[in-house]
């Protein structure tokens, strides 16, 4: 009975095998591992100082108006002030830099757009990034480029999706041609 109850709370078939329990157990035991250590990047990437409360919001607005471009959920806004960011505020806003940097890259934006956490310390420093996430979310270039991008990675899903015959019903060309693919 004890050991039911601890296969449901797990989340575990109680059909598996113990080597399945385990290996399981194991799987979910690394993806936490992972979890944490991508919290702990985040954390070595977070802006640290005196930062008011008022000033941690008008960059939330900011940020939630950028990442709304690419269907985030909205962030809250800080109920105080913060000497560190938060991980997932920080993971948001590098997820935001990248496509940034891209569409800078791709000379959609001008590189003075560049979004760069490192030097963050300050109020004043808030105020200048919410300033070009501000710019950013009103470019139409820039939501251009999203949509563009996009549809990119659409199609490029599309294309990796080919049907293909089961090997016993290929011929020799078949077999050569679905190998000149994969190279």
């Amino acid at each position: 009975m004890a050991r039911e109850m601890e296969i449901q709370i797990m989340g575990m078939d109680s059909e598996m095998d113990p080597s399945q329990m385990m290996a399981q157990g194991e799987a979910e035991g690394m993806v936490d591992q992972l979890r944490q250590a991508e919290e702990e990047e985040m954390q070595g990437l977070a802006p640290t100082g005196d930062f008011s409360k008022s000033a941690l919001n008008s960059l939330v607005r900011a940020h939630n108006k950028v990442s709304s471009l690419f269907d985030m959920e909205t962030y809250p806004d800080f109920s105080e002030g913060l000497e560190e960011f938060p991980a997932r505020f920080v993971r948001e806003l590098m997820m935001i830099a990248q496509a940034v940097s891209d569409a800078i890259d791709a000379d959609i934006l001008d590189a003075e757009m560049m979004i760069d956490l490192e030097g963050v310390s300050s109020d004043r420093d808030l105020a200048l990034l919410a300033g070009r996430l501000e710019t950013i979310s009103k470019s139409k270039d820039f939501k251009r480029f999203l949509k563009e991008a996009s549809g990119l990675e659409e199609e490029e899903a599309e294309e990796e999706v080919v049907e293909s015959k089961p090997a016993e019903e290929m011929g020799d060309d078949d077999i050569e041609e679905l190998m000149r693919a994969r190279v």
